[in-house]
């Protein structure tokens, strides 16, 4: 691999050439999945532009963090999600620079590279209104991350811009979902919904948090007998289509993984060779793709009293 000399580890101090990224051990982020997978194929590749190495370690927290790597020899650190604090406190207590991916924590100053979650679920919600949607829930527990918050406030944004009163009331407990696992969800949602099958107060749109959800929320739209998006349309976010291949194709947002890796490891450098600037937060356009899960509502989803049309 060719490396362009002015920037072969340019900000790293002589004996320091391997960049530690850390992950926690959950489930589904995994170097496997089709997010936090190509997320880290960005670092690598852009590490490996730059001539300087990658470690990766996943741990939940702080114990054996000492005993796994040599701290003399990092160069800096980048977290990939949701990293526990005491395991960034532990690394910001080693002067490292740190960079944080998908993920922030308020007790730690740290440079951070977004999706930009708030102002993709904004323009999502703005096409289902597009739609004559009028009846939109928020599927997805928004103290789970910062990104699902701020989706979640994108969603509130654009029904308040558009003069729509939100009431979650009796759908509140699909802000709650308490469990990553899909089944789980699926179970969860299923029970939200099923007493409203039959008295035509079902949403017409669901958004959901990520992808994961809303291919939950299919599944339990199914077992309850109905269609997507014939009954109820669905929207998703983060585009991962490939781990689910017998859904729907899924109108969502898609997020660059392998950029927001990318850019993560631009930032490190970069603050290698700035220590005394304030942190900053970089966010990365998203972009929504219109497919087969969301369509027009029918008639009987319009507000109580609203005409309808003549043709």
């Amino acid at each position: 691999m060719d490396i362009d000399p002015e920037k072969r580890f340019a900000g790293i101090e002589e004996g320091r050439s391997t960049v530690l990224v850390l992950m926690p051990n959950i489930r589904h982020q995994t170097s496997d999945s089709s997010y936090w997978g190509k997320i880290l194929e960005g670092i690598s590749r852009e590490l490996g532009r730059r001539g300087a190495d990658m470690l990766t370690l996943t741990l939940n927290s702080a114990e054996g963090l000492n005993g796994s790597l040599r701290p003399q020899s990092l160069a800096g650190v980048i977290g990939v999600g949701a990293i526990s604090r005491s395991l960034l406190l532990e690394v910001h207590r080693l002067g490292l620079p740190l960079i944080l991916l998908d993920h922030d924590d308020p007790f730690i100053s740290a440079d951070q590279v977004f999706a930009g979650n708030r102002e993709s679920a904004y323009r999502i919600v703005q096409y289902l209104l597009g739609l004559d949607h009028r009846s939109i829930h928020f599927v997805g527990n928004t103290k789970f991350s910062k990104s699902f918050l701020e989706r979640w406030q994108g969603f509130r944004e654009a029904l308040e811009e558009a003069g729509l009163a939100y009431r979650p009331e009796p759908f509140e407990k699909l802000l709650h979902l308490e469990e990553l696992d899909s089944q789980i969800q699926e179970e969860q949602i299923r029970e939200i919904l099923k007493p409203h099958i039959g008295r035509n107060t079902l949403p017409s749109a669901l958004v959901c948090a990520n992808d994961r959800i809303a291919f939950s929320v299919v599944q339990a739209l199914r077992s309850l007998g109905l269609s997507v998006p014939e009954d109820v349309s669905v929207t998703g976010f983060d585009n991962i289509d490939p781990e689910y291949p017998n859904m729907p194709e899924l109108t969502t947002v898609n997020v660059t993984k392998e950029t927001l890796g990318k850019r993560g490891a631009d930032v490190l450098f970069w603050r290698m060779a700035n220590r005394d600037l304030p942190a900053e937060t970089i966010l990365i356009r998203g972009e929504v793709l219109i497919r087969n899960s969301a369509a027009t509502p029918r008639i009987y989803d319009l507000p109580q009293g609203q005409p309808a049309s003549d043709h």
